[in-house]
């Protein structure tokens, strides 16, 4: 209905000062952003956040990096290690309900802008640290990154082919990981807070997030004191599940991962007597004979085209599906499409911008895609106003160069 004023989104009203660089911290903060609250993301004064000169793509000087995970927020341009910049944080701080911050443990400390520096004039505040290890232990001063975290939480090792080496997984999932858990603990904390008035410390490691995401290979891992082995795209508990090709060529996944989906198998593909063969009649007896299967299966998809068998799957309840690469499942991929999986925003000086969408659908309170990501410092004076900072004030944080507006139009 035209007209209708716009439902209250879970998170308006929450002020979130976001110091996170890189992916993890500010794809969380921008999931926060999409459900209404006011992200407002500090950054370092002359370059701005580090993925903002990251990556070989750009639209005009706006790297592609920051665009896909910075919507939603505002940009302020702070020097944080002048006393005026130090000083201006902390007075925004009081105002603020949430701060993340995704820098070495230590760090923020350093900078006189740490958690108990923080709590001394805003109780009330929700602090979320995301590091590679955790804020303390043997490795928290170590330097990481995503797949620095794959290779040593096991994710990595069990990735590849059987006769391979360890592959690295191609979405940064530690980093995803990581954000998600960030929301879910910040709005877990704000939650606490409207029930007790107590702000609090959150500490989230990309490692602990990761081997978390191990369910359930944590429980076999740990009852059979043996690590999952590589097995390309199949799988240590169950079988066929793993990729097939057709006469074409073209690769298709087999997931079956239950009795009822291999009696469906045996029937789509017109071999009744696997049902009772004591070889394949049950999961253990296909696991424990995994290449004789495989080579049944396969001599059987290698008859018809890839279409051909997605049909008769269909037609027999089998859960299978082809092996697209991103671009088709972003572009052609019909359910991606129904779900609105890409949408667009327009951004002051790069156009319009596709991103991915949240994939959490709020059917009461629907996610909002208001602003692109920011150019850099564009809201610093915008910001300060709101915050209570007199004219006179942000004159002398701007003559002092502890703050800076938006940067000047690169010369043609």
């Amino acid at each position: 209905m035209s007209g209708q004023r716009k439902p209250r989104l879970p998170l308006s009203g929450y002020r979130v000062l976001d110091l996170t660089v890189m992916t993890a911290g500010p794809v969380g903060t921008m999931m926060l952003g999409d459900v209404g609250a006011d992200v407002i993301k500090i950054e370092e004064l002359r370059d701005g956040e580090l993925s903002r000169s990251m990556g070989t793509l750009y639209v005009g000087d706006e790297s592609v990096n920051f665009l896909s995970q910075n919507r939603n927020k505002r940009s302020v341009r702070l020097d944080l290690k002048k006393p005026e910049g130090r000083e201006a944080f902390l007075r925004m701080v009081r105002a603020a309900d949430v701060i993340t911050e995704n820098f070495r443990p230590g760090t923020m400390d350093r900078l006189g802008i740490g958690y108990e520096a923080v709590r001394a004039v805003n109780p009330r505040i929700v602090f979320a640290s995301i590091s590679a290890f955790g804020q303390d232990g043997p490795y928290a001063h170590l330097p990481a990154n995503d797949p620095i975290i794959q290779a040593l939480s096991g994710l990595m090792h069990m990735t590849g082919d059987a006769d391979g080496e360890p592959v690295r997984v191609g979405h940064p999932y530690p980093d995803f990981g990581a954000a998600a858990l960030m929301a879910f603990g910040i709005c877990a904390a704000l939650l606490h807070r409207e029930h007790t008035g107590e702000g609090q410390r959150l500490d989230l490691s990309l490692l602990n997030g990761t081997i978390f995401s191990a369910i359930p290979r944590d429980g076999e891992t740990l009852r059979t004191g043996k690590a999952p082995p590589r097995l390309g795209s199949g799988h240590p508990s169950f079988v066929p599940y793993r990729n097939y090709k057709g006469s074409d060529g073209a690769l298709f996944f087999l997931s079956c991962f239950n009795e009822k989906f291999w009696a469906a198998v045996c029937d789509a593909i017109e071999r009744p007597d696997l049902k009772t063969e004591p070889r394949t009649a049950t999961n253990v007896a296909r696991c424990a004979n995994r290449a004789f299967v495989d080579a049944e299966l396969q001599a059987v998809f290698a008859q018809r085209p890839l279409a051909e068998w997605l049909t008769r799957f269909e037609e027999y309840n089998v859960p299978a599906a082809p092996v697209h690469d991103l671009h088709h499942a972003l572009r052609n991929d019909p359910q991606c499409r129904h779900n609105n999986t890409v949408i667009e925003v327009e951004h002051a000086t790069a156009g319009t911008v596709e991103m991915l969408a949240l994939p959490v659908n709020f059917h009461g309170t629907p996610a909002r895609y208001e602003r692109a990501a920011p150019v850099l410092g564009a809201h610093s004076i915008e910001v300060l106003r709101e915050f209570g900072f007199a004219p006179g004030e942000i004159d002398a944080l701007l003559a002092c160069g502890a703050v800076a507006g938006e940067r000047e139009p690169t010369l043609s």
